[in-house]
């Protein structure tokens, strides 16, 4: 019994040691929320296009993305506040990913967004996907 805890216990520190890892990430993931949130209120979709993930550039063009963020933008203004209200993080063998559940509440009404990073090259988190549910975008 006693060799098997010998065995177990550089497992348990490694799970211990990646729970603060997971809980730094999503502080990250947050902050890039943040950002992005800015980038969207300055109408520069360009700058989060620039900077995401080869993997959302694949999912649609530069266009697409664009006409998206604009018509968020559009429909339901500057972002006036944001609470996380969910996450989850997941190790693959394509990469590491965080993804936040928020809560935003709009100038024209609110969302439930949900945003994807990889954590990559240097811990950098990029944005893999955005998904945005509005009731209020979708009629006005």
């Amino acid at each position: 019994m006693k060799r098997l805890g010998r065995y177990l216990m550089p497992f348990a520190a490694a799970a211990m040691l990646g729970g603060c890892n997971v809980q730094a990430s999503i502080k990250e993931a947050e902050a890039e929320v943040g950002h992005f949130h800015h980038e969207l209120d300055a109408g520069n979709w360009q700058a989060v296009w620039k900077g995401a993930d080869p993997e959302l550039r694949k999912a649609g063009t530069r266009a697409q993305f664009g006409q998206l963020l604009e018509a968020v933008h559009r429909k339901l203004g500057n972002v006036k506040s944001t609470k996380q209200v969910g996450w989850n993080a997941n190790a693959t063998t394509g990469g590491s990913f965080i993804t936040v559940a928020m809560e935003t509440t709009f100038e024209r009404g609110s969302a439930a967004e949900q945003f994807v990073y990889r954590k990559g090259n240097a811990d950098q988190l990029t944005l893999v996907g955005y998904h945005i549910q509005s009731e209020q975008m979708m009629v006005n």
